[in-house]
């Protein structure tokens, strides 16, 4: 995502578009109505998730500081490759990591005079070297098998399964453990129980929930998912944006 004066472009796989907030509604350039409104999960009964999900005073807190936060629908594809990026590395690497596969692989592309490179698609990503040269060192070869593993027809599979067998399949492409492949789910796929654990997450739920007390991520997990429900992941969202800016101060 690249900001222009006050809009803001967006790539997705081989599309560029714009969009921008006005007073009263939003703006944008590039993609169909119906296509926006799937991207940022305008679809969703957003009152009834947080009512669903608004369990105790904690998430209720979250929610009120951070009201009108949203799981955006990603590429699946992009959205794999992102979180095998992601792999002991921050958002500007990834970032960088992105861009240079995209400019290594892909084909330029452009909005009202706004220049990107496509994502690949899958089965694209296949040469090493390249890879290597995009920055993204030990994750390569992670990247290179999930190419010659993945297909647009297996993640369209995905979405048929349930979440746990969903979850499993995604796990048996190497460089896949349990917090990508909940990432994937959720940011991606439709999966909104998925509720991923990483280290801001593990802090805030052992703080608030936990009393400190050491559990492991897979018990953080299954709490998340059994105690805040079907759109656990939204119950993600809201803790792990409050973590990052309470606890990183």
């Amino acid at each position: 995502m690249s900001k222009v004066e006050d809009w803001y472009y967006i790539t997705v796989r081989d599309r560029i578009f714009k969009v921008r907030q006005s007073p009263a509604y939003l703006e944008f350039d590039g993609v169909s109505k119906e296509f926006l409104m799937y991207y940022f999960a305008l679809d969703e009964p957003y009152s009834t998730i947080l009512t669903q999900i608004n369990k105790d005073p904690h998430i209720n807190s979250a929610i009120k500081r951070y009201y009108g936060l949203r799981i955006i629908r990603q590429d699946p594809w992009e959205c794999l490759i992102s979180f095998l990026c992601s792999s002991a590395a921050n958002i500007p690497k990834i970032t960088l990591n992105l861009e240079m596969l995209s400019r290594a692989f892909g084909k330029k592309i452009e909005l009202n005079e706004f220049e990107q490179y496509s994502f690949p698609n899958p089965g694209e990503l296949n040469n090493y070297e390249q890879i290597l040269l995009a920055k993204t060192g030990f994750r390569a070869k992670y990247i290179k098998i999930a190419n010659s593993l993945v297909s647009e027809d297996f993640l369209k599979s995905l979405r048929k399964l349930s979440y746990g067998e969903a979850k499993q399949t995604l796990r048996n492409i190497p460089g896949i453990g349990d917090k990508i492949a909940d990432c994937i789910l959720l940011f991606s796929l439709g999966f909104t129980e998925a509720f991923p654990i990483d280290t801001w997450m593990k802090k805030i739920l052992q703080k608030l929930y936990f009393k400190n007390k050491v559990i492991s991520n897979k018990e953080l997990s299954a709490f998340g998912a059994k105690y805040f429900g079907k759109y656990a992941g939204y119950a993600q969202q809201f803790l792990y944006i409050f973590a990052r800016n309470s606890m990183a101060a």
